[in-house]
């Protein structure tokens, strides 16, 4: 099993919610929007328009990229989109008339990110926003990510060493300056010793730890069997943003009793980065509402 960043905040562990159900609707009429039901009347609950204009959109945000990525692109046009959403929304027939505009753009944004046309915007040579569309071979992401750990694992072309207590990793220093500022900037000046001899020395990690985060930046996993909260440092040290992403994700799904003072500890020095600092305070809501946390914790500093 491999981690993988999912660019979102951390969450701790449990399987994603699945579809959005009618019940999702729930979240707008919280912020004063009501969903009318199929051949009932009704009508938006009181509130400023705003408020049920920005409930809906949040509703929408989250609702049509799930449904998108059940649609073919080729044979799906926005009126099919919008049109399901009603249902899923439980709205009648020309519910979402009024937020056309914002379902509209939401959906021009998700087919564009994964380089796809619906049929309403399809033209020549034309994207969703007009620029030239790209074409791309279908195997596109597969293919991309075969290239990589064909780089990783056979190390062809390499110009550069990364050498931790006695070991020694051959890289390319274009993918490890394209994934660290910090090391691009290291690699750049020619007056260090990383610029002039293209060789970088770490000494104040493990080789399985610095292994870790190289291979990271080549194929973006890191090993189950892996200690994020050791390679956070890494992480943090050399600016590898992804990563840190990942490492605080893993330590949230690995909360335990055994681990949560460990963890801790570790998301609070590192708590400048927004993600981290996001993982902390989700960390401390788990602790506030788990009592064998709590009592872990309590325990762990009554022995310091």
């Amino acid at each position: 099993h491999h981690r993988r960043p999912n660019h979102g905040a951390p969450e701790r562990a449990g399987p994603g919610t699945g579809e959005v159900p009618m019940a999702r609707a729930s979240r707008g009429a919280a912020a004063g929007l009501t969903c009318r039901p199929h051949g009932g009347a009704g009508a938006p609950a009181l509130g400023g328009v705003g408020a049920r204009e920005a409930a809906m959109q949040e509703v929408l945000a989250e609702l049509i990229p799930r449904i998108l990525r059940c649609k073919s692109y080729e044979c799906t046009s926005i009126k099919d989109v919008r049109e399901e959403a009603e249902d899923r929304l439980g709205l009648l027939r020309g519910g979402l008339d009024d937020h056309r505009e914002a379902l509209t753009r939401i959906i021009k944004d998700y087919v564009y990110e994964h380089g796809e046309t619906l049929s309403d915007f399809r033209g020549p040579g034309s994207s969703p926003s007009g620029r030239p569309h790209k074409r791309r071979r279908v195997d596109l992401t597969e293919a991309s990510l075969a290239g990589w750990q064909d780089m990783w694992q056979n190390r062809r072309f390499t110009d550069a060493v990364v050498r931790c207590q006695g070991q020694s990793f051959a890289v390319h220093r274009a993918v490890l300056g394209s994934r660290s500022p910090v090391l691009a900037a290291m690699f750049a000046q020619e007056g260090l010793r990383e610029g002039a001899e293209r060789q970088l020395a770490i000494s104040d990690a493990e080789p399985q730890l610095v292994e870790a985060m190289l291979r990271y930046m080549y194929i973006g996993e890191v090993t189950e069997d892996t200690d994020c909260s050791q390679l956070l440092r890494l992480a943090d040290q050399y600016e590898v943003e992804g990563l840190i992403e990942v490492c605080c994700t893993a330590m949230l799904q690995d909360l335990s009793p055994e681990t949560v003072a460990g963890s801790l500890c570790c998301l609070r020095k590192h708590r400048h980065r927004e993600a981290v600092k996001a993982a902390y305070e989700r960390l401390l809501l788990n602790v506030q509402h788990d009592k064998e946390l709590l009592r872990a914790l309590a325990e762990h500093v009554s022995t310091e």
